[in-house]
C-alpha cells in the first residue's frame, strides 16, 4: 500500500479518536463523586473540562453553566454557597517556571508547577468567558464582567471588568452592605463597616478619574 494512503489513514483514525476523547472528556468523564464536594443543590452544565476534579468543591445552590475549563491538578478550586457563573469559565492555579540554563517546555511537561487555590466567596456573579488565575480570591457579592481577566484579589461587592480586571464600582454603599447582609448572614458571618468602607474609599473614591477614563 502507497506510503500516502496510510498516512492518511492513521490520520483520520487519529482525529476519529481524538474526537472521541474530546466528547469523553467533557460530557462523560466528570462525576459528583469524583470531586473534592458537590453539594446536592449545586450544578455544572456540560461540556465541562476538568482536570483535577478532585481538587474542586462546589457548595449550596451555585451554578456553572456550559463550556468551562478548569485546571486544578496542583491546587484547589473552591466555588461557596449561592454564586452564579456564566458560560466560558477558566480556572487555572497553576504556572509553570521558568530558570535560566534549561528550556521552559522541560519542567512544563513533568507538571511542575508553581500552584495557588481560586477561591469564588458567596453571593458571586461572574460573567461570560472570565478567567481565574492562580491565587485569586472573588469576594462575597462581587460582579466580574463578561471576558474579564482576574489575576489579584476583587473585593466583595465590588464589580470588575477588563484584562486584566479593574474595580469599575460597588454593587451597594458600605451601609447598605451592611443592611443586606443582616438578611442574609448571621451576626458572626457578617463583614465589618470598617473594611467594607476602606475598601469603598481606596478602590472607588480615590480612583474615581482612573475609572472614569476606564468606563468611556
Amino acid at each position: 500500500m502507497r506510503f500516502d494512503i496510510k498516512l492518511n489513514r492513521r490520520i483520520k483514525k487519529n482525529l476519529v479518536f481524538s474526537a472521541f476523547y474530546a466528547l469523553y472528556q467533557n460530557y462523560f468523564s466528570v462525576r459528583k463523586r469524583n470531586f473534592a464536594f458537590f453539594h446536592e443543590t449545586a450544578k455544572l452544565r456540560f461540556p465541562a473540562l476538568i482536570k483535577g476534579v478532585e481538587n474542586v468543591s462546589i457548595f449550596e445552590n451555585s451554578h456553572i453553566m456550559g463550556h468551562s475549563k478548569i485546571i486544578t491538578t496542583k491546587a484547589k478550586f473552591i466555588l461557596k454557597k449561592n454564586s452564579g457563573i456564566a458560560e466560558g469559565l477558566t480556572v487555572i492555579t497553576g504556572t509553570h517556571p521558568f530558570k535560566l540554563g534549561s528550556f521552559f517546555i522541560e519542567d512544563a511537561v513533568l507538571d511542575i508547577q508553581i500552584a495557588k487555590d481560586v477561591i469564588v466567596e458567596e453571593d458571586v456573579w461572574i460573567g461570560t468567558n472570565v478567567t481565574l488565575l492562580p491565587g485569586v480570591t472573588v469576594g462575597r457579592g462581587a460582579i466580574v464582567g463578561s471576558g474579564s481577566v482576574c489575576r489579584d484579589n476583587i473585593p466583595p461587592y465590588s464589580i470588575v471588568h477588563g484584562n486584566f480586571a479593574k474595580v469599575i464600582g460597588f454593587k451597594f454603599l458600605p451601609l447598605e452592605i451592611i443592611t443586606h447582609e443582616i438578611n442574609l448572614y448571621s451576626e458572626s458571618e457578617r463583614l465589618e463597616l470598617s473594611i467594607l468602607e476602606k475598601n469603598y474609599s481606596n478602590y472607588f473614591v480615590k480612583r474615581i478619574d482612573e475609572i472614569k477614563k476606564i468606563i468611556k
